[in-house]
């Protein structure tokens, strides 16, 4: 594929501006350099290709399917930016009724919009195994916080001082960061030399004092953790809690449920990314 100064032809052009009509009364005439410093003004024109407008729409278009995106299938991996739901689903999220819904409306007045949330969390529920849904997050990272601090709920209420929490390399990156701001100290476990946890690692640091391990599944190198079974089990043998980032959901949606594999807690990233 060609880039656009290959096909850039001298002339061509893919804009047309208006004449400019100065009214003298309000502008006048002014030199540029009067407004402008002079150590900010260019010497010569900068080096652009010069397209048609059909040339940079057919170039841009042709871009765009050299890379994946939804018009060619979902995310199954990737940044949380990154998975667009359906565009059904875009234009129903935007339709004035539900979108417009202002904050302090009477709950008799939003009758279908609380059905909409319910239903939904029960979808999550059943998606994930897990015995109940939260929509209160709002984003992903919020959602690893408050998932956090339930941990910390969780041993408080237990009578448990737990201060740490492990974190694989692979996992995604705000992880260390929300487990900070909810209190813990992060310990890092090194991946193996196939990209998944270390188990030799991972048994080494787990112990009374971790409260939870946290994973991503399939992780940031886009891998499974093949032993997700005696990984959690260690954990759960020293009495630690299981969390899942499901920034990766989609890859394993329908296929397994998280609950299932022995994950305790998780967030859905799902437009504002939700927890479970």
């Amino acid at each position: 594929m060609e880039l656009s100064f290959e096909l850039s032809r001298e002339g061509k052009k893919a804009y047309s501006l208006p004449t400019l009509v100065a009214n003298p009364a309000v502008c006048g005439d002014v030199p540029i350099s009067t407004q402008i410093p002079k150590e900010y003004l260019r010497q010569k024109p900068p080096r652009l290709p010069e397209l048609s407008e059909p040339d940079v729409i057919r170039h841009f278009t042709n871009l765009s399917y050299r890379n994946y995106h939804i018009e060619r299938g979902m995310y199954p991996l990737g940044s949380c930016t990154m998975k667009y739901n359906p565009k059904v689903n875009e234009y129903l999220a935007r339709l004035p009724g539900f979108a417009d819904i202002h904050p302090l409306t009477p709950e008799y007045c939003v009758q279908g919009a609380l059905q909409l949330l319910y239903e939904l969390s029960q979808y999550l529920a059943e998606i994930s195994g897990m015995s109940e849904v939260s929509l209160l997050p709002v984003a992903g990272a919020h959602s690893e916080f408050v998932s956090m601090l339930i941990v910390r709920k969780y041993f408080d209420k237990k009578g448990e001082q737990r201060t740490k929490i492990l974190v694989p390399d692979s996992a995604h990156g705000t992880n260390p960061a929300s487990l900070v701001l909810a209190g813990f100290e992060p310990i890092q476990i090194k991946s193996n030399k196939d990209g998944l946890v270390d188990i030799e690692q991972l048994s080494q640091h787990i112990d009374k004092n971790v409260a939870c391990l946290m994973l991503t599944i399939p992780n940031t190198l886009g891998l499974f953790e093949t032993q997700i079974e005696k990984v959690v089990q260690i954990a759960h043998n020293e009495g630690c809690l299981v969390y899942l980032d499901g920034a990766n959901l989609n890859a394993f949606m329908g296929i397994v449920k998280p609950a299932d594999i022995g994950i305790d807690i998780m967030h859905f990233p799902i437009y504002r990314s939700l927890y479970a």
